[in-house]
């Protein structure tokens, strides 16, 4: 079966219950971030998430009464720029063995206004390509994000390059049928089968949270 970039969309949006995909000409909106106006600007020594760690902060400073460790917000800004490859890559990979294209000049993304995590993501080119190509595009989209990522604090490498291996596996594993999961998989070199994260977000260190099922503490 050919896939054009709808149909692909369409399958994400299937799998994925938060997020809405769509192809554009264009960024759709002032409201919207370009992934390759983040890389740029962090390339040029610039901090364009700022901005959204400091929202984050403040939110869970309000939620649970207490001035949150940097580490939270960092990361979770992190997970979720990642994300937006990822599930992009991973779950189209696995239902179809073709993804669009998820370089950082063919992503743009929205953010939920209140939890502010990516809710709708346009994808900018209708190009399809296979999982081997989307697999090098998304290794040099997020390794251009992660090697220049510098919030407030210091994450080592196995947290920021571990969260491209969880992202990828947690897409792979979303739809509820995926003929081609083992071939994503291999494509993305990341095993179906771990059972533990490879990253964390540190959310256990807000009062009364327990640290998740799957928490790389647990190993």
């Amino acid at each position: 079966m050919e896939y054009d970039a709808r149909r692909l969309a369409a399958i994400v949006e299937d799998a994925v219950e938060w997020v809405d995909v769509r192809v554009a000409d264009g960024v759709p909106g002032p409201e919207w971030v370009a992934c390759a106006d983040v890389v740029a600007g962090q390339r040029a020594g610039g901090d364009p998430t700022y901005e959204w760690r400091r929202t984050l902060r403040e939110n869970y400073g309000r939620e649970y009464g207490v001035e949150p460790p940097a580490q939270i917000a960092a990361m979770i800004t992190l997970m979720w720029y990642v994300q937006v490859p990822s599930i992009v890559a991973g779950v189209t990979g696995a239902v179809t063995g073709r993804c669009p294209d998820v370089s950082a000049s063919s992503l743009a993304f929205r953010l939920h206004p209140t939890a502010h995590y990516p809710v709708e993501v346009a994808l900018l080119t209708d190009r399809v390509v296979t999982v081997g190509e989307a697999a090098e595009q998304l290794d040099e989209h997020t390794r251009a994000f992660l090697t220049t990522y510098r919030p407030e604090v210091k994450l080592g490498s196995l947290q920021r390059f571990g969260v491209v291996k969880d992202e990828l596996r947690q897409a792979i594993r979303m739809p509820v049928e995926a003929p081609y999961a083992d071939e994503a998989a291999a494509a993305f070199d990341v095993s179906l089968d771990e059972k533990f994260r490879i990253s964390c977000c540190y959310f256990y260190a807000l009062p009364n949270i327990k640290a998740c099922s799957t928490c790389p503490r647990f190993r």
